[in-house]
């Protein structure tokens, strides 16, 4: 498998496949126990890596959510406890997810091992998120340690995307809008009036296809069997927990 039939098989789910962790019942009891609760539960347990940072130092590597919604996140979390321990609570949780849901597959310690190489060869470029999450230990069990790839692989990804979005002009709130819904931008903290989503298109369609040529480049680290892998076993993961 190529660099870039990689990136187009896993690019989409990589991305979306968040929504079935941050929502997953072993993630926000982990939290629970360490202590965090309403908006710690989202923007210190993915931020927390930073460690005990000013809010604008999240508020950048958030990057298309409301400045005001990461900082009230963010006091929360530091009123509740270190933003380090709850990111380490969200790895915790992560791994039991991950444990729960595809442990069962077979050669998630290759797929591990295989993403694991990518991290080492991409250095982060204004990527704080993804360096953060590079540098959390890897757990020895090999669906955890799936599960924080697919973490740090989704941070490694957006930060991409920001560069894209930034080279195309778009800001945050045109960024959501043009590939999203009303809702979603409101989701990321943002009020109406929202601009008109069809002037946007073509820009972000130019930024995704950055974001896939710069994933397309990490993979080359790898080779052609081990991002055959790396596909199939996004796939199955993808499959099992969507079923």
């Amino acid at each position: 498998m190529t660099p870039e039939q990689t990136a187009a098989a896993t690019g989409v789910s990589i991305a979306a496949m968040g929504r079935s962790y941050f929502a997953a019942h072993a993630v926000g009891q982990c939290l629970e126990e360490a202590g965090f609760s309403g908006m710690a539960r989202y923007i210190g347990a993915r931020g927390g890596v930073l460690g005990d940072v000013q809010a604008d130092v999240v508020v950048s590597g958030f990057a298309l959510f409301n400045p005001a919604m990461v900082e009230a996140g963010w006091s929360q979390t530091k009123e509740q406890g270190s933003p380090p321990d709850a990111a380490a609570a969200f790895a915790t949780g992560i791994g039991r997810w991950a444990d729960d849901t595809f442990g069962h597959l077979d050669g998630l310690d290759d797929f591990a091992a295989a993403v694991r190489s990518v991290f080492d060869a991409t250095e982060p470029m204004s990527q704080a998120l993804y360096a953060g999450w590079r540098a959390m230990p890897v757990p020895d069990d090999p669906a955890a340690a799936a599960g924080l790839a697919i973490q740090v692989l989704r941070e490694l990804r957006f930060g991409f995307h920001v560069h894209g979005l930034s080279a195309v002009g778009l800001t945050p709130v045109e960024a959501i809008i043009a590939q999203a819904n009303p809702q979603q931008a409101q989701f990321f903290g943002w009020s109406e009036p929202f601009p008109e989503p069809e002037p946007l298109k073509d820009r972000h369609r130019q930024a995704e296809e950055i974001t896939s040529a710069r994933m397309a480049e990490v993979y080359e680290a790898i080779d052609a069997d081990q991002r055959a892998h790396v596909a199939a076993t996004v796939k199955a993961i993808v499959e099992t927990t969507s079923s």
